[in-house]
This record gives C-alpha cells, structure tokens and sequence, in this order.
C-alpha cells in the first residue's frame, strides 16, 4: 500500500504569503466549483472577514485578493490510497 499527496485546488500563494491555511479533503461543491470554500453554507469567509474586520466580497477572485492583500494563503491537498 502506498499514500500519494495530490493536490485537488490549485494553491493561493506568493512570495509575499506569511500565512498559509492549509486544508484537506474538500467538499463536492468546492471541487465542482475549483473554489477554496466554495459551499455557501461554509463558514470560512465570514470567519476571515471577522478577523481582517471587513466584508468579504461574493466575487470568488476578489476574495483570493483580499486574503492576498493580507498575506493569506490556502493550500489543499488530498490523501490518496493505494492498494
């Protein structure tokens, strides 16, 4: 049996990222939309507007600009088994 990492989002990171929030196995509609935390029921966006103290834009590329304009990064990946 063998593990593979294999990444399922593409990573939002730069050179200026000092925070990275890492994550694993995403939900359907996050992996039909290729969005981080794209289940509106989540409650990842709310939470990151509570901490920056800001709205958090509905726009999917403006919210990856705000976390960057923030130095936030995500990265998700997915264990995958082998047998």
């Amino acid at each position: 049996m063998s593990n593979e990492l294999k990444n399922v989002l593409s990573p939002v990171i730069d050179l200026s990222t000092k925070v990275l929030i890492v994550g694993s196995m995403p939900g359907k509609q996050s992996l039909e939309k290729q969005q981080y935390y794209g289940n509106p029921r989540n409650h990842f966006w709310p939470i990151i507007g509570e901490i920056l103290e800001m709205d958090v834009p509905q726009d999917y590329g403006q919210r990856l600009k705000l976390l960057k304009d923030h130095h936030i990064g995500l990265w998700v990946t997915k264990l995958l088994q082998q047998i």
